[in-house]
């Protein structure tokens, strides 16, 4: 299985396919990087690199994983004996006195010192220690996951923006040929009116055309800047950084994917927010038994070791200023009445655990819907890629032949026209069903929680 999750779910970072065309095919083309954009080149393995390491969501979750950690370790320390040291000093402002006839006597000292090693051990709590470091060991897991959560969370909107800049490049190619090809024509249309073979009104017609499609260009090249823009704000870099992505036909291919069922499997055992959710059901359910020990007696050991001095000056120097003292024990609490002060907690429990329960069955449910919205996309994005590939050159033949007819004047320029918006047509539905596709893939992998394993094993 981990096999088919490197074949299969392979190129984190570009899940598109171009399918088989010949290189000279035009629709491949249209994915080229654009390389008069000057600046420093990342690939997409950089970019999800930089933000795993430096996006501040990746480093809340780790402070949160640590902080988990840290309270297991504080739940642990429950199991050991507690030692403490202990001291007091008091000094007399004035002693007592006891009055007999004429005579006043002063009582006590004027100085009084203590010091003792004091030690308990609990050696029965109804189950309360053991549970809370169960509870401790489940949320140190939690902070695991819910950072591998994270991690695929910023990975995904990594490739998500990379994806999108992807598509901006291919916009810019599609209406800049749409633009040259409008303006061929309208070389031709001026042509053919200085040879009185077309009137005035073709020439502003083509004119108005050609007009309309240069702000197309322009908003196709702002989308490109504005998603390189996006990608430094998600990287922690500077906005005026000159950084621009790169890529390679290698990262616009689409493996096949398996069955549903398979994938269904593989999300069960991979999806973190799946592990999120059933650890928050072992929570509850440690919970539970937290609450119902407030019932139980608490058996503890105790033992002391002090020293008592007292002395009217200095520090105690000889045996009767001073004596030390030792004891040791058990206690014993037992809960008698509290009012059902612990019964309504154990309900409050109970009833916290049965929402865990249904939250994690709701998750699942929600889990294979994510997977099979996915797929679907996927396999629709991936027929549409198919239907579109062809229809690209064939648009391009068809214009190229209405030039011919309009050339020997048997078409309109009517008929020239609606061959090169049929052009920019297929143009723009090949790239978005490869763009479709791209975001589709990602979130397969997403959604069966191989984004960030596939990274590492990739890298």
């Amino acid at each position: 299985m981990k096999k088919w999750i490197i074949l299969a779910l392979t190129a984190v970072y570009a899940p598109v396919c171009l399918g088989a065309a010949p290189d000279k095919n035009a629709a491949n083309s249209l994915f080229a990087v654009r390389e008069e954009v000057e600046g420093e080149r990342i690939t997409i393995a950089d970019a999800i690199r930089m933000a795993l390491s430096d996006s501040y969501q990746i480093i809340d979750a780790q402070k949160t994983k640590e902080i988990y950690e840290e309270q297991l370790a504080e739940a642990n320390s429950y199991f050991y004996p507690s030692l403490s040291l202990d001291g007091s000093y008091s000094r007399a402002l004035k002693k007592g006195q006891i009055i007999m006839g004429s005579n006043r006597i002063e009582i006590g000292q004027n100085n009084t010192y203590t010091a003792g090693l004091n030690g308990s051990y609990v050696l029965w709590s109804g189950g309360q220690i053991r549970n809370t470091a169960r509870a401790a060991r489940v949320g140190a897991e939690t902070g695991f996951y819910n950072l591998r959560h994270v991690q695929d969370l910023v990975t995904q909107q990594v490739v998500k923006f990379c994806y999108d800049i992807i598509y901006a490049a291919a916009l810019i190619r599609v209406q800049e040929e749409y633009l040259d090809i409008a303006k061929q024509h309208l070389d031709e249309a001026q042509a053919k009116y200085k040879q009185g073979l077309a009137s005035n009104l073709d020439v502003l017609t083509q004119k108005v055309k050609v007009e309309n499609i240069e702000p197309l260009v322009l908003q196709a090249k702002k989308n490109f800047e504005l998603g390189n823009l996006y990608l430094r704000q998600i990287l922690n870099r500077d906005p005026e950084d000159n950084i621009y992505l790169t890529w390679t036909e290698k990262d616009l291919r689409l493996p096949p994917t398996p069955s549903l069922d398979e994938l269904y499997r593989i999300a069960m055992e991979r999806r973190p927010e799946l592990k999120l959710s059933k650890l928050a059901v072992d929570a509850a359910h440690y919970n539970i038994n937290i609450a119902k020990s407030g019932h139980m007696p608490v058996l503890a050991l105790n033992a002391d070791y002090t020293y008592n001095g007292v002395t009217d000056n200095g520090f105690p120097q000889h045996t009767q200023d001073y004596y030390w003292s030792s004891s040791a024990g058990v206690s014993l609490s037992i809960p008698l009445f509290e009012g059902g002060k612990v019964s309504s907690q154990v309900a409050q429990k109970e009833l916290a655990y049965e929402q865990a329960v249904a939250a994690y069955q709701n998750k699942m449910k929600n889990v294979r819907i994510q997977v099979k919205e996915a797929w679907l996309n996927l396999e629709e994005a991936r027929s549409r890629i198919e239907a579109t590939k062809g229809v690209v050159d064939q648009a391009r033949e068809n214009l190229n032949a209405q030039m011919k007819r309009y050339r020997a004047g048997l078409t309109s320029q009517l008929e020239v026209n609606d061959a090169i918006s049929n052009v920019n047509d297929s143009d723009l539905q090949f790239v978005q069903a490869v763009y479709d596709g791209a975001i589709a893939l990602s979130d397969l992998k997403f959604a069966v929680g191989a984004e960030v394993e596939l990274y590492e094993k990739k890298n």
